[in-house]
């Protein structure tokens, strides 16, 4: 039943299948010149500290930019706001493989071009999760964004693989040029579909001060609602605890194993990635997008604690899968609630405003973990610190268990406060849509009974 009406998605709605095949596509595009550019970069300068830079200038500069594309996407077009995103990214592509294929290329120019290409990223991201629902049914924003998340997985997997492959074959201008195909079949599927736009909002005119006034606009949208207030929050840590994972994977298997193990068991958290999400296109999430969420967080909580707990290959790959698996799940419905929740006239400045934070909070996760595993962890739990005989019991001592220990604190931390969101939202019985739609809980049966029988 569920596939049946994955495919009926798929064939009814022709906008969104094109949409999708076609960013789909650019995505893996994307990645392909991603990977094959930290490859040139480590090749041509032999440090960590450059690549880092890269990565930097590809994530940060979008992250803070967000907010201002979100008050101008809710004023735009938005189909023509993806459209101009995609040129200008396009351009920024083709202008790398002219240098490359000249012989100009620099180390700078990879840092200006991973700054302007997150410009247009934040654009894009932004303009597609404002666009989602005008072109999908409600009921069925849950599989959608299960396909999304699938695109997602699937370019994380393949793309290194094929740009290793490749890149032996066409260099790094053949990955340039790949990439700037895939734009312009993206851009081709853009041309041929239709995105309606919402119903236009009273806005003032152009100006710094005007964007700020519609950037705290979309702000009050939020903190007026008490719920959507708690799912900023909550996902806000849950980004924070991933950008710790994200850094913290590589060095936990390489404190006793080797490269090629390490690369196994990142084949296997992809592998996760992909079943979760095609998990989530086929169910769609089910009619209590709320319970999903803190159901999967928390076995996203136990898998991170499966990860951290012993120094042991096999129980790491199963509590990484286990984690990548429900990662997609939890995107697409949190995803989702946003969508069907907030008012489309306004969806652009509500969801930048969410991307914002969220990524603020991966940001913050990738640079607290190195302090707290080296500067700390790592140190208590040698084989003569001070966690030793105690913790080091557990999850035994020595060179990444301090990483191990955090990972298991990060696992406590998701898992403690899902389950509390769980048993909050969901087992009082709390009206979904009166708390998504109105965000009162006074609106709950149960409240009100107990405030009738007080009066």
């Amino acid at each position: 039943m569920y596939v049946t009406k994955l495919i009926e998605l798929i064939r009814e709605l022709r906008n969104f299948t094109l949409f999708w095949l076609g960013q789909s596509l650019s995505e893996i595009g994307n990645r392909l010149t991603g990977f094959g550019l930290g490859i040139w970069v480590y090749q041509n300068t032999h440090a960590v500290t450059q690549l880092s830079l890269v990565i930097f200038f590809t994530t940060l500069p979008g992250v803070l930019i967000t907010p201002f594309a979100g008050a101008l996407i809710d004023r735009w077009n938005r189909k023509w706001t993806i459209i101009f995103s995609e040129i200008a990214a396009a351009l920024i592509t083709l202008t790398l493989a002219v240098l490359l294929l000249t012989g100009n290329l620099q180390l700078w120019h990879t840092y200006v071009s991973a700054f302007f290409t997150s410009v247009c990223g934040s654009f894009q991201m932004t303009a597609k999760g404002a666009a989602l629902p005008l072109m999908v049914p409600s009921n069925q924003m849950g599989r959608a964004n299960g396909l999304i998340q699938f695109s997602t997985a699937l370019g994380q997997l393949v793309a290194p693989i094929l740009a290793g492959l490749l890149i032996a074959n066409v260099q790094l201008q053949g990955l340039l040029l790949i990439d700037l195909s895939t734009y312009l079949i993206a851009l081709l599927t853009l041309l041929f579909i239709h995105i309606p736009q919402p119903e236009s909002s009273i806005l003032s005119t152009m100006g710094i001060s005007t964007i700020m006034n519609d950037i705290v606009y979309g702000w009050e949208n939020i903190s007026s609602r008490f719920f959507l207030l708690i799912l900023l929050s909550f996902m806000t840590i849950y980004f924070f605890v991933n950008g710790m994972t994200s850094v913290l994977i590589n060095p936990l298997i390489l404190s006793f194993s080797s490269a090629t193990t390490f690369g196994s068991v990142m084949s296997i958290a992809g592998c996760g990635m992909v079943a979760g999400s095609i998990l989530m296109s086929i169910w769609g999430g089910g009619k209590k997008s709320i319970s999903a969420l803190f159901i999967f967080s928390a076995l996203n909580g136990i898998g991170l604690l499966i990860t951290g707990i012993k120094p042991f290959i096999p129980t790491i790959a199963l509590g990484i899968f286990i984690s990548f698996f429900t990662l997609p799940i939890i995107l697409s419905t949190n995803s989702t609630i946003l969508q069907t929740s907030i008012p489309q006239n306004v969806q652009g400045r509500v969801l930048s405003l969410f991307y914002t934070l969220a990524g603020l909070g991966g940001a913050f996760g990738n640079l607290s973990a190195s302090p707290l595993t080296d500067g700390f962890l790592e140190p208590m739990l040698s084989n003569d610190g001070l966690l030793a005989s105690t913790v080091g019991r557990v999850i035994e001592t020595g060179s990444g268990r301090g990483i191990g220990f955090l990972m298991v604190l990060e696992g406590l931390l998701v898992l403690i406060i899902s389950v509390s969101l769980y048993n909050y939202f969901v087992l009082k019985e709390m009206d979904e849509e009166l708390l998504i739609s109105d965000g009162e809980i006074i609106n709950n049966k149960m409240i009100i009974n107990t405030f009738d029988q007080e009066h």
